[in-house]
Formats: structure tokens, C-alpha cells, sequence
């Protein structure tokens, strides 16, 4: 468990971004006596459907959505769950194997209910590229 103090200083954003990405802390009152300390929750595990993706998909853009050229090797994955450069441990739940990507694409498509599309290697050190589709758990690491 993680223990973070809260300060009581308050600031105005410097732009319309920073207000939108700026954590909301509160000032916890405690008596003289005893000191408190908000704590960080712990990411939770989601769990859901796993694909991959590579570069030789009819569909797939020579960039990813945050700008940078797709490579079906590296160990990266698309989710709409979770921010650009996220470290996801992505665990396949038939098997227990697990790897750990880097968010850099949206998608899958949220139509397909899916929580993560794998990089072609990334898919391929948890299970075969066969299987198509898994039933992951996928959980944020802090770093």
C-alpha cells in the first residue's frame, strides 16, 4: 500500500489542458493528535478479451494514435481503458503466461467489447497466434 501526504496548497490551472489532467486532492482535517494521510488505491485487474494486431492487417494506419510508426514487434497494445504509455501486465488467464506492453493505440474497435489488442509479439509470448482470442486480466503497473 502506498502513502501519499496531501498538501494544503492550493493553485489555479495555467491552461484548459492542465485542468483536465490535473488530480483532485483534498486536505484531510484530523485532530492535533494524530496525523493522516490520503492513500492511493491500488490499480485493480480488469479482466475481459484480448486480440492481436499487426502490420500486415488491411486496416491497420503506419501510425499509432499517439503518433508514433506501428511496429508489430515491439511489446505494445491498443486499449481504450486505459492512457497513452500505461505499463499494462497483460495475464493469460488458460495458461498463466504473462508479458507487459505499453499502451500506444486505441482500439480494438469498442464495438467488439474487447479490452486490449496485442502487438503481434506481444500476443505470441502468451499464447499461440492461432488462438485469436484470449480471456485476460490486465492490470496497470505504477512506476
Amino acid at each position: 500500500m502506498m502513502f501519499v501526504a496531501v498538501p494544503l496548497v492550493s493553485a489555479n490551472p495555467t491552461s484548459a489542458l492542465q485542468e483536465l489532467t490535473t488530480p483532485v486532492t483534498m486536505a484531510i482535517q484530523a485532530p492535533a493528535a494524530e496525523t493522516k494521510v490520503a492513500t492511493v488505491a491500488t490499480p485493480r485487474a480488469k479482466r475481459g478479451t484480448a486480440s492481436w494486431y499487426s502490420r500486415s492487417d488491411p486496416s491497420i494506419n503506419l501510425r499509432t494514435a499517439n503518433g508514433e510508426i506501428f511496429n508489430d514487434t515491439r511489446m505494445t497494445c491498443a486499449s481504450w481503458h486505459f492512457a497513452f504509455n500505461t505499463s499494462l501486465k497483460i495475464t493469460n488467464l488458460a495458461n498463466g503466461k504473462s508479458v507487459i506492453c505499453r499502451v500506444n493505440d486505441r482500439g480494438p474497435a469498442k464495438r467488439l467489447g474487447r479490452i486490449v489488442d496485442l502487438s503481434r509479439s506481444a500476443f505470441a509470448r502468451i499464447s499461440s497466434l492461432n488462438d485469436g482470442l484470449l480471456t485476460v486480466s490486465v492490470t496497470p503497473l505504477n512506476d
